[in-house]
C-alpha cells in the first residue's frame, strides 16, 4: 500500500498561512482581481458569463492548450496536458510513469512532493545535492552535471530538476543544463524540470529553454501560480514531446480531478494571452524587492547571509549564528505576526530559511521583522 508521509512544508502553512498578518516566505508573485483579468481582454467577460458549467476535456480544452503550446518552439496543442495546479501534475507523472525499484535522481533540496512521491512509489530515490561555488559576491548555487554517472549508475527513470530552484534561487548555465540533457539522452532518462518561476530570472539572457524544446523524452512542468501570480485558478501543465507518457498521464487523471474548472480555464486562457504583461510586472516587483532585502542583509550582517538567487521570487538565507531557523519563525509570528519558512521542511541545515519576495507589501513585512530584530537588542 502506497504511504505517504506528512507534507511537512504544506502542514506548516496550513497552520501559520492564513492567519500571519506578514508573509516574508511566499513563493508565488503578487496576485490581482479577476476584474483586472477581465480588462486585459475586450471578449473576456462575455465569453465568463456565457461559459456553461459542465464538465471539461481531461487534457485541457484545446484552446487553452494551443494558447500554453504557443509559449514553446515546436510543440502543439496535443502536447501539452492541462492539471489543477502544478502538484496533481507531479503526482499524475510519477503514478503514471515509476514503479518499485526505479532508480529516481532528484536535485536537492526540494519541494517535498518532487521526492516523497517517488519514495512513497517504491523508487530508489537518490539526492543531486546542490552546492555553494565560489565566494562573495561570485557565489552561485549549482549542481555538478558529471556526478550523474555516479548517482544515477547509467539506470535512473527520472532525473528531476528545479529551475530556477525552490528555495535557493539557484539556475544552472546554459552549458550546465546542456550537460544534463546529454546525459540524459544517453541513459534514455525522462528529465523532467519543474519550471514554475520560469521567466523570473535576474537576468533575461540567462533564460534556459524549456526541456520539452532541446531533448525528446523531456517533461515541462509548468504553473501559473509563481511568475503569474494566478495560485488561484489552479492551472498547471505539462509538456512534453512523449506522447506515450502523456496517455499514461491520462489514465491516472481519471482517478483524481478527472478535469479541470471550466471557469478557471477561461480565466487562464485570458491570462496566457497577456502573460508577457502580467509576468512582466512581477519581474519588476521582484526585481525592486530583491534590493530591499540585500540592503536589509547588508545593514543586519549579525542576522542571515545568503547566496544570491538567479532567478525565481525565493531564496535562502542562512541565520548568522547558526542557530534553529524553525525556533525562530515560530517565535516571529507569534511576537510579530511575520512568517518565515524554516529549512528543516527541505530536510536541509536548520540554519537556513525561505524568503519570499514577490509580493509587493515584502517591504512592509521585512519593515516589521527590522523592528522586531531591533526589539530583541533592547
Amino acid at each position: 500500500m502506497t504511504m505517504f508521509q506528512p507534507f511537512e512544508l504544506e502542514r506548516f502553512f496550513a497552520k501559520h498561512e492564513f492567519s500571519a498578518k506578514w508573509l516574508l516566505c511566499s513563493s508565488d508573485c503578487e496576485t490581482f482581481p479577476v476584474r483586472e483579468l477581465l480588462a486585459m481582454d475586450p471578449d473576456a467577460l462575455d465569453r465568463l458569463l456565457d461559459l456553461r458549467l459542465g464538465y471539461t476535456e481531461t487534457r485541457g480544452a484545446p484552446s487553452l492548450r494551443a494558447s500554453i503550446a504557443d509559449l514553446y518552439a515546436g510543440l502543439g496543442a496535443d502536447q501539452v496536458f492541462v492539471h489543477a495546479g502544478a502538484e496533481e501534475a507531479i503526482l499524475n507523472l510519477f503514478m503514471a510513469e515509476l514503479s518499485p525499484g526505479d532508480t529516481v535522481v532528484v536535485n536537492a533540496p526540494c519541494y517535498q512532493s518532487l521526492g516523497e512521491i517517488p519514495r512513497a512509489l517504491g523508487c530508489r530515490v537518490v539526492d543531486w545535492n546542490l552546492r555553494v561555488d565560489g565566494q562573495g559576491d561570485a557565489a552561485r548555487w549549482t549542481l555538478d552535471p558529471d556526478e550523474l554517472p555516479g548517482l544515477s549508475g547509467g539506470t535512473a527513470k527520472i532525473i528531476v530538476l528545479n529551475l530556477p530552484h525552490n528555495p535557493t534561487g539557484a539556475l544552472l548555465t546554459r552549458d550546465e543544463f546542456e550537460a544534463v540533457v546529454t546525459y540524459a539522452r544517453r541513459t534514455g532518462a525522462l528529465l523532467l524540470v519543474d519550471e514554475v518561476y520560469r521567466r523570473l530570472e535576474r537576468e533575461q539572457a540567462r533564460r534556459l529553454p524549456s526541456v520539452c524544446e532541446v531533448y525528446e523524452n523531456g517533461v515541462a512542468l509548468d504553473v501559473l501560480s509563481k511568475h503569474s501570480g494566478l495560485a488561484g485558478l489552479r492551472v498547471g501543465w505539462l509538456a512534453s514531446r512523449r506522447a506515450d507518457v502523456l496517455d499514461r498521464v491520462a489514465v491516472v487523471k481519471d482517478y483524481n480531478s478527472i478535469c479541470s474548472s471550466g471557469p478557471s480555464e477561461v480565466l487562464a486562457e485570458i491570462a496566457l494571452r497577456s502573460l508577457d504583461r502580467i509576468v512582466g510586472r512581477n519581474r519588476a516587483l521582484v526585481a525592486r524587492n530583491l534590493l530591499v532585502f540585500e540592503r536589509f542583509l547588508a545593514e543586519r550582517p549579525d542576522f542571515a547571509a545568503w547566496v544570491r538567487p538567479e532567478g525565481g521570487s525565493i531564496g535562502f538565507p542562512r541565520l548568522a549564528d547558526g542557530s534553529d531557523a524553525e525556533s525562530l519563525a515560530e517565535r516571529l509570528v507569534a511576537e510579530a505576526g511575520v512568517l518565515i519558512l524554516p529549512g528543516r521542511f527541505y530536510r536541509y541545515d536548520q540554519a537556513h530559511f525561505r524568503v519570499g519576495y514577490g509580493r509587493a507589501n515584502f517591504p512592509d513585512a521585512l519593515e516589521r521583522l527590522g523592528d522586531w530584530l531591533d526589539g530583541r537588542k533592547d
